[in-house]
Protein backbone atom coordinates (compact mmCIF):
# COMPACT_ATOMS: atom_id res chain seq x y z
CA UNK A 1 0.00 0.00 0.00
CA UNK A 2 1.15 3.84 -0.86
CA UNK A 3 -0.25 4.85 2.19
CA UNK A 4 -4.36 6.06 3.18
CA UNK A 5 -6.81 5.82 0.67
CA UNK A 6 -7.39 9.53 -0.33
CA UNK A 7 -11.04 11.07 -0.88
CA UNK A 8 -11.79 12.83 -4.07
CA UNK A 9 -13.67 15.89 -3.25
CA UNK A 10 -16.17 16.90 -5.86
CA UNK A 11 -14.85 20.90 -6.88
CA UNK A 12 -17.47 23.25 -6.44
CA UNK A 13 -18.20 24.02 -10.31
CA UNK A 14 -18.24 27.57 -12.09
CA UNK A 15 -20.75 26.43 -14.88
CA UNK A 16 -23.45 23.92 -14.07
CA UNK A 17 -24.04 20.92 -16.12
CA UNK A 18 -26.63 21.52 -18.58
CA UNK A 19 -30.08 21.59 -17.66
CA UNK A 20 -33.53 22.40 -19.36
CA UNK A 21 -33.62 26.02 -20.40
CA UNK A 22 -36.45 28.35 -19.24
CA UNK A 23 -37.95 30.58 -21.91
CA UNK A 24 -40.49 33.20 -19.86
CA UNK A 25 -42.90 34.90 -22.42
CA UNK A 26 -44.05 37.89 -21.02
CA UNK A 27 -44.66 41.58 -22.03
CA UNK A 28 -42.38 44.62 -21.02
CA UNK A 29 -41.64 44.54 -17.50
CA UNK A 30 -44.37 47.50 -15.94
CA UNK A 31 -44.34 48.08 -12.52
CA UNK A 32 -48.37 48.60 -12.51
CA UNK A 33 -48.33 45.01 -13.64
CA UNK A 34 -48.40 42.91 -10.80
CA UNK A 35 -48.87 39.77 -13.19
CA UNK A 36 -46.45 41.17 -15.70
CA UNK A 37 -43.91 41.61 -12.87
CA UNK A 38 -44.32 38.21 -11.59
CA UNK A 39 -43.16 36.58 -14.62
CA UNK A 40 -39.86 38.98 -14.81
CA UNK A 41 -39.34 37.88 -11.08
CA UNK A 42 -39.56 34.25 -12.07
CA UNK A 43 -37.05 34.69 -14.73
CA UNK A 44 -34.98 36.20 -12.23
CA UNK A 45 -35.66 34.18 -9.24
CA UNK A 46 -35.00 31.00 -11.42
CA UNK A 47 -31.13 32.26 -12.43
CA UNK A 48 -30.56 33.26 -8.84
CA UNK A 49 -31.57 29.38 -8.02
CA UNK A 50 -28.70 28.07 -10.42
CA UNK A 51 -30.95 27.54 -13.66
CA UNK A 52 -31.18 29.15 -16.95
CA UNK A 53 -33.86 31.32 -17.51
CA UNK A 54 -34.47 33.88 -20.46
CA UNK A 55 -37.22 36.38 -21.56
CA UNK A 56 -39.59 36.57 -24.70
CA UNK A 57 -41.05 39.53 -24.68
CA UNK A 58 -43.87 39.80 -26.03
CA UNK A 59 -45.08 41.66 -27.95
CA UNK A 60 -41.81 43.37 -28.32
CA UNK A 61 -42.48 47.02 -28.72
CA UNK A 62 -38.87 48.18 -29.92
CA UNK A 63 -39.75 52.07 -28.38
CA UNK A 64 -40.19 50.35 -24.43
CA UNK A 65 -37.17 49.20 -22.04
CA UNK A 66 -38.03 45.45 -21.96
CA UNK A 67 -37.11 44.38 -18.38
CA UNK A 68 -35.95 45.88 -15.19
CA UNK A 69 -32.20 46.75 -14.85
CA UNK A 70 -32.47 45.17 -11.36
CA UNK A 71 -33.26 42.03 -12.38
CA UNK A 72 -31.27 38.58 -13.77
CA UNK A 73 -33.62 38.63 -16.57
CA UNK A 74 -31.71 38.19 -19.84
CA UNK A 75 -33.22 38.72 -23.61
CA UNK A 76 -33.41 35.18 -25.78
CA UNK A 77 -31.44 35.25 -28.37
CA UNK A 78 -31.58 32.83 -31.49
CA UNK A 79 -28.01 31.99 -30.87
CA UNK A 80 -29.48 30.62 -27.44
CA UNK A 81 -31.96 28.55 -29.46
CA UNK A 82 -29.98 27.17 -31.70
CA UNK A 83 -27.42 25.72 -28.77
CA UNK A 84 -30.22 24.64 -26.93
CA UNK A 85 -31.58 22.87 -29.80
CA UNK A 86 -28.47 21.21 -30.82
CA UNK A 87 -27.74 19.78 -27.20
CA UNK A 88 -31.52 18.32 -27.55
CA UNK A 89 -32.33 20.23 -24.21
CA UNK A 90 -35.99 21.23 -24.34
CA UNK A 91 -37.00 24.21 -23.13
CA UNK A 92 -39.78 24.83 -20.79
CA UNK A 93 -41.52 27.91 -22.37
CA UNK A 94 -43.42 29.57 -19.65
CA UNK A 95 -46.68 31.56 -21.37
CA UNK A 96 -49.14 33.81 -18.89
CA UNK A 97 -52.86 32.34 -19.30
CA UNK A 98 -53.40 35.97 -20.77
CA UNK A 99 -51.34 34.21 -24.02
CA UNK A 100 -53.58 32.36 -26.05
CA UNK A 101 -52.55 29.39 -27.73
CA UNK A 102 -48.72 28.98 -28.21
CA UNK A 103 -47.50 31.21 -30.64
CA UNK A 104 -43.74 30.18 -30.40
CA UNK A 105 -44.95 26.52 -31.30
CA UNK A 106 -42.82 25.58 -28.39
CA UNK A 107 -42.47 21.39 -27.85
CA UNK A 108 -42.94 21.57 -23.85
CA UNK A 109 -45.37 24.58 -22.68
CA UNK A 110 -46.02 25.48 -19.16
CA UNK A 111 -49.04 27.82 -18.09
CA UNK A 112 -48.67 29.92 -15.36
CA UNK A 113 -52.51 30.92 -14.35
CA UNK A 114 -52.49 34.33 -11.91
CA UNK A 115 -56.08 35.48 -12.71
CA UNK A 116 -59.17 33.12 -13.56
CA UNK A 117 -58.45 31.79 -16.95
CA UNK A 118 -60.16 34.01 -19.89
CA UNK A 119 -61.45 36.81 -17.48
CA UNK A 120 -58.51 38.99 -18.67
CA UNK A 121 -58.41 37.86 -22.44
CA UNK A 122 -56.70 34.39 -23.26
CA UNK A 123 -58.44 31.07 -23.51
CA UNK A 124 -60.46 29.86 -20.73
CA UNK A 125 -58.91 26.05 -21.31
CA UNK A 126 -56.08 24.63 -22.19
CA UNK A 127 -54.31 22.49 -24.00
CA UNK A 128 -53.93 19.21 -22.17
CA UNK A 129 -50.34 18.46 -22.94
CA UNK A 130 -49.59 21.58 -20.52
CA UNK A 131 -48.58 21.85 -17.46
CA UNK A 132 -50.52 24.19 -15.49
CA UNK A 133 -49.45 25.94 -12.17
CA UNK A 134 -51.42 28.24 -10.35
CA UNK A 135 -50.41 32.06 -8.74
CA UNK A 136 -52.54 30.83 -5.82
CA UNK A 137 -54.39 27.54 -4.42
CA UNK A 138 -57.35 28.87 -5.82
CA UNK A 139 -56.02 29.05 -9.19
CA UNK A 140 -54.66 25.70 -9.49
CA UNK A 141 -57.83 24.23 -8.48
CA UNK A 142 -59.50 26.34 -10.62
CA UNK A 143 -57.42 24.56 -13.36
CA UNK A 144 -57.16 21.06 -11.87
CA UNK A 145 -53.52 21.19 -10.88
CA UNK A 146 -53.94 21.47 -6.86
CA UNK A 147 -50.39 20.36 -6.19
CA UNK A 148 -48.91 23.06 -8.53
CA UNK A 149 -48.60 26.23 -6.63
CA UNK A 150 -46.52 29.32 -7.08
CA UNK A 151 -47.21 32.59 -5.23
CA UNK A 152 -44.50 34.97 -5.84
CA UNK A 153 -44.83 38.06 -4.03
CA UNK A 154 -44.08 40.95 -6.01
CA UNK A 155 -44.98 43.46 -3.34
CA UNK A 156 -42.44 45.68 -1.88
CA UNK A 157 -43.08 45.37 1.90
CA UNK A 158 -39.97 47.56 2.54
CA UNK A 159 -41.97 50.46 0.09
CA UNK A 160 -45.51 49.61 1.82
CA UNK A 161 -45.18 49.57 5.50
CA UNK A 162 -47.61 51.42 7.80
CA UNK A 163 -46.73 54.59 9.72
CA UNK A 164 -48.52 53.72 13.09
CA UNK A 165 -48.13 57.89 13.98
CA UNK A 166 -49.80 58.62 11.16
CA UNK A 167 -53.78 59.80 11.10
CA UNK A 168 -56.44 57.90 9.24
CA UNK A 169 -59.17 60.15 7.33
CA UNK A 170 -61.03 59.28 4.40
CA UNK A 171 -61.15 56.49 1.88
CA UNK A 172 -60.03 55.40 -1.34
CA UNK A 173 -60.95 52.94 -4.57
CA UNK A 174 -59.19 50.79 -7.53
CA UNK A 175 -61.39 49.77 -10.49
CA UNK A 176 -59.07 50.01 -13.03
CA UNK A 177 -60.01 46.88 -15.31
CA UNK A 178 -63.56 46.92 -14.17
CA UNK A 179 -64.21 50.13 -15.04
CA UNK A 180 -61.61 50.19 -18.25
CA UNK A 181 -61.94 46.48 -19.58
CA UNK A 182 -65.32 45.18 -18.24
CA UNK A 183 -67.50 48.63 -18.71
CA UNK A 184 -68.51 48.03 -15.07
CA UNK A 185 -70.43 50.59 -13.54
CA UNK A 186 -69.15 52.23 -9.85
CA UNK A 187 -71.06 52.06 -6.58
CA UNK A 188 -72.27 54.58 -4.88
CA UNK A 189 -69.89 53.70 -1.39
CA UNK A 190 -67.22 54.93 -3.49
CA UNK A 191 -68.35 58.07 -4.75
CA UNK A 192 -66.27 60.43 -2.15
CA UNK A 193 -63.03 58.44 -2.28
CA UNK A 194 -60.03 59.04 -3.88
CA UNK A 195 -59.48 57.48 -7.09
CA UNK A 196 -55.95 55.15 -7.88
CA UNK A 197 -55.41 54.70 -11.17
CA UNK A 198 -52.73 53.31 -13.29
CA UNK A 199 -51.00 54.30 -16.32
CA UNK A 200 -52.29 57.81 -16.77
CA UNK A 201 -50.72 61.15 -16.67
CA UNK A 202 -52.06 61.86 -13.55
CA UNK A 203 -51.70 58.53 -11.91
CA UNK A 204 -50.46 58.36 -8.12
CA UNK A 205 -46.67 57.27 -7.86
CA UNK A 206 -45.71 53.91 -5.61
CA UNK A 207 -44.48 56.25 -3.05
CA UNK A 208 -48.11 58.22 -3.93
CA UNK A 209 -49.76 55.33 -3.46
CA UNK A 210 -48.19 54.15 -0.50
CA UNK A 211 -48.50 57.53 1.42
CA UNK A 212 -52.00 57.26 0.49
CA UNK A 213 -52.82 53.79 1.90
CA UNK A 214 -50.98 55.13 5.28
CA UNK A 215 -53.90 57.34 5.77
CA UNK A 216 -56.66 56.08 4.30
CA UNK A 217 -59.10 54.50 6.98
CA UNK A 218 -60.76 51.80 4.50
CA UNK A 219 -59.30 50.74 0.54
CA UNK A 220 -62.56 49.63 -1.84
CA UNK A 221 -61.29 47.14 -4.52
CA UNK A 222 -63.64 46.32 -7.79
CA UNK A 223 -61.24 43.44 -8.72
CA UNK A 224 -58.59 41.17 -7.50
CA UNK A 225 -55.52 43.93 -7.49
CA UNK A 226 -51.94 43.41 -5.96
CA UNK A 227 -52.43 47.16 -4.24
CA UNK A 228 -54.76 45.20 -2.26
CA UNK A 229 -51.56 43.21 -0.83
CA UNK A 230 -50.22 46.54 -0.88
CA UNK A 231 -52.84 48.68 1.55
CA UNK A 232 -52.52 45.61 3.65
CA UNK A 233 -49.09 46.19 4.00
CA UNK A 234 -49.74 49.46 5.05
CA UNK A 235 -52.26 48.24 7.46
CA UNK A 236 -55.40 50.07 5.42
CA UNK A 237 -57.99 47.15 5.33
CA UNK A 238 -59.36 46.40 2.43
CA UNK A 239 -62.93 46.55 1.24
CA UNK A 240 -63.96 43.95 -2.09
CA UNK A 241 -66.61 44.69 -3.52
CA UNK A 242 -68.61 41.81 -5.32
CA UNK A 243 -69.67 42.22 -8.79
CA UNK A 244 -69.80 39.91 -11.79
CA UNK A 245 -65.59 40.29 -12.13
CA UNK A 246 -64.68 39.65 -8.77
CA UNK A 247 -66.22 36.12 -7.43
CA UNK A 248 -63.10 35.10 -5.16
CA UNK A 249 -60.38 36.85 -3.44
CA UNK A 250 -57.65 35.24 -5.54
CA UNK A 251 -54.67 34.93 -2.60
CA UNK A 252 -57.48 34.31 0.03
CA UNK A 253 -56.03 30.59 1.31
CA UNK A 254 -52.51 31.93 0.70
CA UNK A 255 -52.57 34.59 3.32
CA UNK A 256 -56.00 34.38 4.54
CA UNK A 257 -58.75 37.40 5.05
CA UNK A 258 -57.44 39.07 7.66
CA UNK A 259 -58.00 42.60 6.87
CA UNK A 260 -59.95 42.12 4.02
CA UNK A 261 -63.99 42.14 4.41
CA UNK A 262 -65.88 40.31 1.43
CA UNK A 263 -68.20 43.34 0.88
CA UNK A 264 -69.51 46.53 2.59
CA UNK A 265 -71.33 44.96 5.35
CA UNK A 266 -70.48 47.16 9.12
CA UNK A 267 -69.33 44.01 10.78
CA UNK A 268 -67.31 42.39 7.86
CA UNK A 269 -65.06 46.25 8.07
CA UNK A 270 -64.80 46.10 12.01
CA UNK A 271 -63.53 42.69 11.54
CA UNK A 272 -60.94 44.14 8.80
CA UNK A 273 -59.90 46.79 10.82
CA UNK A 274 -59.22 44.34 14.03
CA UNK A 275 -56.93 42.59 12.16
CA UNK A 276 -55.12 44.20 9.57
CA UNK A 277 -51.97 43.95 11.37
CA UNK A 278 -51.77 40.41 11.02
CA UNK A 279 -53.18 40.40 7.10
CA UNK A 280 -49.01 42.35 7.10
CA UNK A 281 -47.81 39.24 9.10
CA UNK A 282 -49.35 36.70 7.05
CA UNK A 283 -48.19 38.26 3.52
CA UNK A 284 -44.49 38.09 5.09
CA UNK A 285 -44.68 34.70 5.23
CA UNK A 286 -45.35 33.71 1.90
CA UNK A 287 -41.37 35.04 0.85
CA UNK A 288 -40.03 31.66 2.82
CA UNK A 289 -42.80 29.65 1.12
CA UNK A 290 -41.93 30.85 -2.13
CA UNK A 291 -38.56 29.51 -2.09
CA UNK A 292 -40.07 25.74 -1.29
CA UNK A 293 -42.68 26.19 -3.69
CA UNK A 294 -40.15 27.26 -6.80
CA UNK A 295 -37.93 24.22 -5.73
CA UNK A 296 -41.53 22.16 -6.54
CA UNK A 297 -41.71 23.85 -9.74
CA UNK A 298 -38.14 23.35 -10.63
CA UNK A 299 -38.17 19.65 -10.17
CA UNK A 300 -41.81 19.31 -11.85
CA UNK A 301 -40.78 21.48 -14.70
CA UNK A 302 -37.23 19.75 -15.34
CA UNK A 303 -38.99 16.41 -15.19
CA UNK A 304 -41.73 17.25 -17.88
CA UNK A 305 -39.16 18.55 -20.24
CA UNK A 306 -37.01 15.61 -20.63
CA UNK A 307 -39.63 13.79 -21.10
CA UNK A 308 -40.13 15.77 -24.36
CA UNK A 309 -38.06 15.17 -27.50
CA UNK A 310 -36.95 18.82 -28.88
CA UNK A 311 -36.46 18.36 -32.67
CA UNK A 312 -38.07 21.15 -34.14
CA UNK A 313 -36.82 24.98 -33.76
CA UNK A 314 -38.66 27.37 -32.13
CA UNK A 315 -40.94 30.01 -34.11
CA UNK A 316 -38.04 32.67 -33.69
CA UNK A 317 -39.57 35.43 -36.59
CA UNK A 318 -40.25 37.40 -33.91
CA UNK A 319 -38.42 36.34 -30.32
CA UNK A 320 -37.59 39.86 -29.25
CA UNK A 321 -38.31 41.71 -32.34
CA UNK A 322 -41.26 43.75 -34.11
CA UNK A 323 -41.50 45.44 -37.57
CA UNK A 324 -42.85 48.61 -38.30
CA UNK A 325 -45.97 47.02 -39.45
CA UNK A 326 -46.15 44.81 -36.09
CA UNK A 327 -45.98 48.03 -34.29
CA UNK A 328 -48.51 50.01 -36.62
CA UNK A 329 -50.79 47.16 -35.97
CA UNK A 330 -50.48 46.96 -32.22
CA UNK A 331 -50.66 50.92 -31.89
CA UNK A 332 -54.19 51.06 -33.85
CA UNK A 333 -55.54 48.45 -31.65
CA UNK A 334 -54.12 50.22 -28.09
CA UNK A 335 -55.46 53.88 -30.09
CA UNK A 336 -59.20 52.92 -30.49
CA UNK A 337 -59.42 51.37 -26.90
CA UNK A 338 -58.06 54.53 -25.76
CA UNK A 339 -60.09 56.37 -27.74
CA UNK A 340 -63.46 54.23 -26.66
CA UNK A 341 -62.19 54.90 -22.93
CA UNK A 342 -60.86 58.09 -22.77
CA UNK A 343 -61.87 59.93 -26.05
CA UNK A 344 -60.18 62.38 -28.35
CA UNK A 345 -58.31 64.38 -25.71
CA UNK A 346 -56.49 61.31 -24.42
CA UNK A 347 -56.14 59.42 -27.74
CA UNK A 348 -54.36 62.72 -28.98
CA UNK A 349 -51.92 62.87 -25.72
CA UNK A 350 -50.74 58.93 -25.66
CA UNK A 351 -51.39 57.43 -29.29
CA UNK A 352 -50.67 59.67 -32.13
CA UNK A 353 -47.18 60.84 -31.70
CA UNK A 354 -46.68 57.01 -31.02
CA UNK A 355 -48.29 56.17 -34.32
CA UNK A 356 -46.70 59.05 -36.57
CA UNK A 357 -43.48 57.89 -35.20
CA UNK A 358 -43.96 54.57 -36.49
CA UNK A 359 -44.86 55.59 -39.99
CA UNK A 360 -42.15 57.60 -40.76
CA UNK A 361 -39.69 55.26 -38.57
CA UNK A 362 -38.43 57.48 -36.02
CA UNK A 363 -36.82 55.71 -33.18
CA UNK A 364 -37.00 57.52 -29.75
CA UNK A 365 -34.69 56.13 -26.64
CA UNK A 366 -36.64 53.00 -24.84
CA UNK A 367 -38.88 54.19 -22.01
CA UNK A 368 -38.67 52.83 -18.85
CA UNK A 369 -41.56 51.75 -17.16
CA UNK A 370 -40.14 50.71 -13.61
Amino acid sequence: MNGPAMLEIEPRRIVAPPRNPYYIVAPHYIRTSAGIKAMHLLCHALNGMGQRAYMVIWPFIHYLSPTHPDLLTPLLTEDAINVDLQRGLTPITVYPETIAGNPLNAPFVVRYVMNFPGLLGGEKQFEPGELCFGYSALLAEAVGAPENVLFIPASDPELFKPEPRAARRGTCFFAGKYKNFHGGELSRITADSMEITRDQPDSQSPLEIAELFRRSELFYCYENSALAIEALLCECPVVFLPNPYLKDIIASKEFGLDGCAWGAEPREIERAKATVAQGRMNYLRTFEEFWLQLEQFIDTTQAGARMIRYQRSLDTKRINRSTRFDDLARLSRAAVSVLRTHGWKAFFRKSARKISRVVTGTRESPQPRW
